[in-house]
């Protein structure tokens, strides 16, 4: 089992930097790693319009708050189009080498020494929310822990496999779509044909040695 996750930069200025990192190399290297060009075709627009008006939430000269709240607001959209950049093309991509997978800012969770963890025995409690059009965000808790937020101590990510439309999957291995969310109210993008179809998903949790624990029971959702 793979154990890979990431992590976006807080400060304006580094997560400015790691965007452009990430684009520009994902863009030189699509065909290599098969990454999605209608992927980062999409992101195309969403981009530009994000690094205008950092530029102008930047400047000086034309700074305010208006201009911070818009570049806010360009990041939010832009930030959904990255994790789903990342979850469908990136994490546990064998294609990519061990130096790519540096330079996309993507850690090894088994950290060696010490006494390994244990498989995780309680399951995920996950809610989809609609976040926009054709955007659901993963909001999960724990079973041991259910009015938290919060992953198990030692687990790295949630597993989900998923499918979309009917019939319904008789288990997790029916579901054809694999995503590893590191923390909760991260969102999936669909595409605009999947409107108004449902989506069929289990869950699971993932230990920073690669353990897993068990599947919860299905979950459903309409895409909205």
């Amino acid at each position: 089992m793979s154990k890979e996750t990431y992590s976006i930069p807080a400060g304006q200025t580094a997560r400015y930097n790691f965007q452009r990192n990430v684009i520009e190399i994902c863009t030189s290297n699509a065909e290599a790693w098969g990454i999605s060009t209608e992927r980062l075709a999409k992101m195309i627009p969403t981009r530009a319009d994000y690094e205008q008006k950092y530029a102008i939430a930047s400047n000086k000269s034309t700074q305010s708050p208006v201009a911070t709240v818009a570049r806010d607001a360009a990041w939010k959209i832009y930030k959904i189009q990255l994790v789903d950049l990342y979850n469908h093309d990136i994490l546990n991509n064998d294609a990519i080498p061990a130096s790519g997978k540096d330079t996309l800012y993507i850690h090894y969770t088994a950290t060696g020494g010490g006494i390994p963890a244990s498989a995780p025995i309680s399951t995920p409690i996950i809610l989809f929310a609609v976040a926009k059009t054709s955007v659901l965000k993963v909001i999960y808790a724990d079973s041991a822990t259910p009015t938290t937020h919060s992953k198990p101590d030692n687990v790295v990510f949630c597993e989900l496999v998923y499918r979309v439309d009917a019939p319904a999957p008789g288990g997790p291995v029916e579901c054809v779509e694999r995503l590893y969310i590191p923390h909760s109210h991260e969102t999936i993008v669909f595409t605009p044909d999947q409107r108004g179809k449902t989506i069929y998903a289990y869950g699971r949790w993932v230990n920073r040695n690669g353990k897993v624990g068990p599947w919860s029971g299905l979950l459903t959702a309409i895409i909205p």
